[in-house]
C-alpha cells in the first residue's frame, strides 16, 4: 500500500509541476478591447431597383461607410464575388456576376470593418436564354424573323420550323434543298433563302417552296433593300442583285472573296467574308444609290488585322444606332464594332461560339444560331440587347 500511495503522490506532483510550468506559455490573446475598426458598411438602396442582368449588368449600391479605395470593397451575390467598377464612400458600382437567380442576398465587406452590409432580396435575370426547345438532334442553319416576331429556323433534312413569340414551335414548311444556309423574310410574307448553290428560293406563307431566281454563281447569304431588291453572294466572286421581277445582275466585283454574310444598312450593302488571295477575313461595303446601283467596294473593318488570324467572320448585322455585330467562331462569339471602328466583345463571359447566323427581332431581342461540334451546345439563343436592331427591309 505504501508503494502505491507513494506512486500516486509522485504522479500528482509531476502533473502539478507540468501544469505550473505551462502557466506562462499560452500565446498572447488576439482580443484587443481597444480596437474599434472602421464603421460597418450599410446598404440602403440598389439600382436598378427591379433587378439587373446576370454577367453584364452594372449594379449601383447606395449607402454609407464604403471605402473610396475600390480594392478595399468586396461585394457578393449569394456568395459569388462581383467585380467592383467604381467606389466612393456612399456608392459602389459593380458588374453583376453571371448568376441568374431570384431572391439574391447581396453582402458588402469593407476591409477594416467588422460586419457586412446586406441587401435582400435582389434579382439577376439571364440576358441570354436557349429558345424554341431545340435539342441535340436538331441541326439548325439559316434563321429569319418576321414582323410579328415569329422566328423561322432551317433544319437539315428539308425542314423549316416556326417558333412563335411564346417559344412554342410548329412545322412550317419543307424546302427543296436539304437546308438553307441563310434566310430573310421578304415582301408579302414570303420567306427567301439561299443554300450555297446558284439559286434563290422562296417559301410561301402556306409553306410551299419554289425556285425564285437562278444566279451566275453560288450564294451563301442574302438581304433586301428598301426597293425590294435582293443582294446576295457567296462563292461566285460577285455580289448579285435580284429585282422583284426576278431579273438578275452582277452589281459588284468580289473576285477572290468568299462571301459569308450580307446586310443592307444606312445606304450601304455590307459584306462579311474571306479574301481567298490573302486568307484575311474582313467586312467590306458598297455605297447603294437610290436606284439600287452599287459603288466601288471599300474595306470597312479588317477583321484579321484587329482580331488576329484563325477566326472567321460568319455573320453580320446592325443595331439601329449603327453598331456592327460580327458573329464569329472566335472565343468572343460576337464582336461589336462601333461606327468609329473601335470594337469590343458582346457580353464577355456569357456567350460561347460559334455564332453562325443572327436575326434581330422587332424590339430588343437578337436571335442567334449557335453551332458547335458539341451537340449539347447547338442551340437557338435569344439575347436581350437592351436596344433595337436596324430595319430589315424585306419584312416591312
Amino acid at each position: 500500500m505504501r508503494k502505491k500511495h507513494f506512486s500516486l503522490l509522485l504522479t500528482l506532483g509531476i502533473l502539478a509541476g507540468l501544469l505550473g510550468g505551462c502557466e506562462n506559455d499560452y500565446p498572447p490573446s488576439i482580443w484587443q478591447p481597444e480596437y474599434k475598426g472602421r464603421p460597418d458598411p450599410v446598404v440602403t438602396a440598389v439600382e436598378p431597383p427591379d433587378g439587373s442582368f446576370a454577367g453584364i449588368g452594372h449594379v449601383k449600391l447606395i449607402g454609407k461607410n464604403f471605402s473610396p479605395v475600390k480594392e478595399e470593397n468586396h461585394v457578393y451575390f449569394n456568395g459569388t464575388e462581383a467585380t467592383v467598377l467604381s467606389a466612393s464612400e456612399t456608392e459602389l458600382v459593380v458588374l453583376a456576376p453571371n448568376l441568374p437567380a431570384d431572391s439574391i442576398r447581396i453582402k458588402v465587406r469593407v476591409v477594416g470593418a467588422l460586419l457586412f452590409g446586406e441587401y435582400y432580396p435582389y434579382r439577376l435575370e439571364s440576358a441570354v436564354v436557349e429558345y424554341g426547345d431545340f435539342t441535340d438532334y436538331d441541326d439548325a442553319y439559316g434563321i429569319a424573323c418576321d414582323k410579328d416576331e415569329n422566328l423561322y429556323v432551317s433544319l437539315a433534312g428539308k425542314k423549316i420550323i416556326k417558333v412563335a413569340p411564346d417559344g412554342t414551335q410548329e412545322r412550317y414548311g419543307t424546302t427543296l434543298m436539304d437546308k438553307a444556309s441563310n434566310m430573310k423574310m421578304g415582301p408579302d410574307g414570303y420567306l427567301y433563302y439561299v443554300n450555297i448553290l446558284s439559286y434563290v428560293f422562296r417559301v410561301s406563307p402556306q409553306g410551299t417552296d419554289e425556285l425564285f431566281a437562278s444566279l451566275p454563281g453560288g450564294a451563301f447569304d442574302l438581304d433586301f433593300d428598301s426597293l425590294g431588291n435582293i443582294y446576295c453572294g457567296g462563292s461566285g466572286g460577285a455580289l448579285y442583285r435580284v429585282k422583284p421581277d426576278k431579273s438578275v445582275e452582277s452589281v459588284a466585283d468580289y473576285s477572290n472573296i468568299y462571301i459569308r454574310s450580307v446586310r443592307v444598312f444606312n445606304g450601304y450593302v455590307y459584306v462579311g467574308g474571306k479574301d481567298n488571295s490573302t486568307g484575311g477575313q474582313a467586312v467590306w461595303r458598297n455605297k447603294l444609290s437610290t436606284e439600287g446601283q452599287l459603288g466601288e467596294r471599300e474595306l470597312y473593318f479588317d477583321w484579321s488585322s484587329n482580331m488576329g488570324a484563325g477566326s472567321e467572320v460568319l455573320s453580320i448585322t446592325f443595331s439601329e444606332d449603327g453598331d456592327l455585330y460580327v458573329g464569329t467562331n472566335a472565343p468572343e462569339s460576337i464582336v461589336v464594332v462601333h461606327p468609329d471602328r473601335t470594337f469590343e466583345p458582346l457580353y464577355p463571359g456569357v456567350l460561347e461560339p460559334e455564332t453562325y447566323a443572327m436575326s434581330w427581332g422587332n424590339d430588343v431581342y437578337l436571335y442567334v444560331n449557335r453551332r458547335s461540334d458539341d451537340p449539347s451546345k447547338k442551340r437557338i439563343l435569344r439575347i436581350n440587347m437592351q436596344k433595337k436592331g436596324a430595319p430589315y427591309y424585306g419584312r416591312e
